[in-house]
């Protein structure tokens, strides 16, 4: 790294992958905090010497080689510190400005690793890193990290308290029907019902003691609920789904494994989604020699999304599995955190699933490829059909991995003609990789070098010269560092979405159009209202446009006043002060609301599409 990439680093303040620590006094304690919690979470860039004062931040004098030193000797020390899982090159001195900093790159650790921690006691040492900084990680955290720790897969665990009759016997009856039709000539289709789920691993035995009992695979795959969940109370499965896309309307389709009306178990719950999820696929059919060939890629990537996502649950989480279908897209929603790096994940080629029995039982009956081939497959299906690439993320507090498929054109004319609209006669000299980067920040807020890896067959270095061009003219900013930087739209972008409604990513809010009988009467005086509501709003907002970093009460005040001017939404509050929609939710609007200072426009159904937040005093005013 040179001086100016670290520059750039330091001009973009910290975030949730870069932490600056002066560092005058010597070598600051709390940096095995950062450590412990970069290494826990999805790694990072510590900066030693660098200074902040006000929303700034700057290079200042310290003995750079005396930091370089101390940092090993005490990372070294496991007195101090659980695991070292630095090399020398994650350790470097680069000189701004005349002044020596100390780099230390922090990867994310393996899972045999984690949790890495302070001292001897992993459930007192523990930290991971979001938005708002280093975090003391709760107990079941630390049991989640523990666990996955494991080579014995979680669902081999033998239960020997479980037997048959946990078992819904239509499931098993129906699972080897499928198998003997798939494989007629197979051994295992003459063996006793024992033999046989002993074989595919529902059955195991315990050595030391010869008991024999159902696998925590058996029993999820088989079980009825109220056995599953007297092991596993954490254990819930939902489907939902939406048909259109009119505010309001609640999911059309609802499946949920408690209702009593089914077993509840896996194999049930995927025939039952997996038909819902294709039944209304608008994918042009295929020939196959003279004949129609119904399935399709899409198919088996929706197939293999499902598969995925109950063989990498964490069962023993929070929150369930939920599945999600709307209009123009398919969610795929398990806890847990992925047991290999995301960019690894994405690539493709490795796999570690957590429940590998279960995920052996689908491949038996032709359900699911091979490990590691899966997330390749899917976006080979949606490159197929031009669509916008598959998004993977990890979230915390609680562990979830969420799987996002659109259906949407990787272009949309929507945002193509935006970006005309804005550029003008400059939108030609764009290249296409150019054009697809910018419509990718429009459609989803911001981009970042990994997810433009997953739409386009460049390497991260091209992708970075493309981002930086983008930066130099103007038309994207950068919000952090390496494979952090999330990349926005420029102002130039946001002053022409608010004053042009044909291409307005922050809509008006709920209550803008009346439902009553004048409401077509938009003449002179409510458009004037509209245009003052929205310079307003832009001048509340504008200092936190420009600061990255202000003071939380500052921010608190400016949220307060711009719902006071009319109800806003969470993408309307994140447009309008240049923050991520997240952090913004988990630092300011839910503490706003627990205070009594926001309330929510729909109260009653926190989760509805046209959520928006008014300060209390307009709700007051307005019942």
């Amino acid at each position: 790294m040179d001086a100016k990439d670290l520059l750039r680093i330091i001009d973009d303040g910290e975030n949730a992958e870069l932490e600056c620590k002066a560092a005058k006094g010597g070598l600051p304690k709390d940096v095995w905090e950062t450590y412990s919690a970069f290494a826990n979470t999805n790694g990072g860039i510590i900066l030693l010497g660098v200074e902040q004062k006000g929303q700034e931040f700057f290079p200042v004098d310290v003995d750079a080689k005396k930091l370089v030193k101390d940092f090993w000797d005490g990372i070294n020390n496991p007195q101090r510190i659980s695991k070292n899982i630095l090399v020398d090159r994650n350790v470097e001195i680069v000189e701004v400005d005349g002044k020596e900093i100390v780099k230390i790159y922090v990867p994310r650790a393996s899972r045999e690793d984690k949790p890495i921690y302070i001292g001897h006691n992993p459930f007192t040492g523990t930290y991971r890193r979001n938005y708002e900084g280093d975090y003391k990680c709760t107990k079941e955290e630390v049991q989640r990290m523990i666990a996955d720790q494991s080579p014995i897969p979680q669902d081999s665990k033998v239960l020997p308290n479980y037997g048959l009759n946990d078992l819904n016997m239509e499931s098993v009856r129906s699972y080897r029907n499928r198998f003997s039709s798939l494989k007629p000539d197979h051994p295992w289709n003459g063996l006793e019902l024992k033999d046989f789920l002993y074989k595919i691993g529902a059955l195991g035995r315990l050595r030391e003691t010869n008991e024999e009992g159902l696998t925590l695979a058996g029993l999820l795959m088989f079980g009825e609920e109220r056995s599953i969940t007297e092991y596993l109370p954490q254990y819930f499965l939902e489907y939902r789904e939406k048909s259109s896309d009119v505010p309001g309307e609640r999911w059309t389709d609802r499946i949920i494994s408690s209702d009593g009306t089914w077993s509840g178990n896996l194999y049930d719950f995927y025939f039952k989604v997996i038909r819902r999820l294709t039944d209304d696929l608008n994918i042009p059919f295929q020939m196959e020699g003279l004949f129609r060939k119904d399935d399709t890629r899409v198919h088996a990537a929706l197939r293999e999304a499902l598969v995925n996502t109950l063989a990498h649950a964490d069962y023993y989480g929070r929150r369930g599995i939920v599945i999600e279908k709307e209009k123009m897209l398919f969610r795929f929603s398990n806890p847990g955190v992925l047991r290999i790096p995301l960019q690894q994940a994405l690539k493709g080629g490795i796999s570690d699933p957590r429940n590998p029995t279960i995920f052996k039982m689908f491949m038996l009956i032709g359900l699911g490829e091979r490990a590691g081939s899966g997330i390749e497959n899917i976006h080979l299906a949606w490159k197929e059909q031009h669509w916008t690439a598959p998004e993977l993320i990890e979230e915390f507090q609680p562990d979830r991995t969420i799987l996002t498929l659109r259906t949407t054109s990787l272009l949309p004319q929507e945002s193509v003609d935006f970006l005309k609209a804005v550029l003008g006669k400059h939108y030609k000299f764009l290249t296409n990789d150019e054009v697809l980067i910018l419509v990718t920040a429009h459609q989803e807020n911001y981009v970042t070098n990994t997810r433009l890896q997953s739409l386009t067959d460049k390497k991260s270095d091209e992708i970075s010269k493309l981002l930086s061009g983008l930066v130099e003219k103007g038309y994207l900013e950068p919000n952090g560092q390496g494979r952090g930087t999330k990349y926005t739209l420029t102002e130039m972008f946001h002053q022409k979405s608010i004053g042009n409604s044909r291409y307005n990513r922050i809509s008006s809010g709920p209550n803008v159009n009346n439902s009553g009988p004048n409401a077509a009467n938009s003449g002179p005086n409510e458009n004037e209202q509209t245009k003052d509501h929205e310079k307003v709003l832009l001048d509340i907002s504008e200092l936190a446009r420009k600061k990255k970093r202000l003071n939380p009460s500052e921010m608190d005040e400016i949220i307060l006043n711009l719902c006071a001017i009319k109800p806003l939404t969470l993408k309307e509050l994140s447009q309008l002060l240049n923050r991520q929609m997240d952090p913004l939710r988990k630092k300011y609007i839910s503490r706003l609301l627990k205070e009594g200072k926001l309330e929510p426009l729909y109260p009653e159904q926190i989760n509805h599409p046209k959520q928006a937040y008014m300060t209390r005093s307009l709700f007051t005013n307005q019942h």
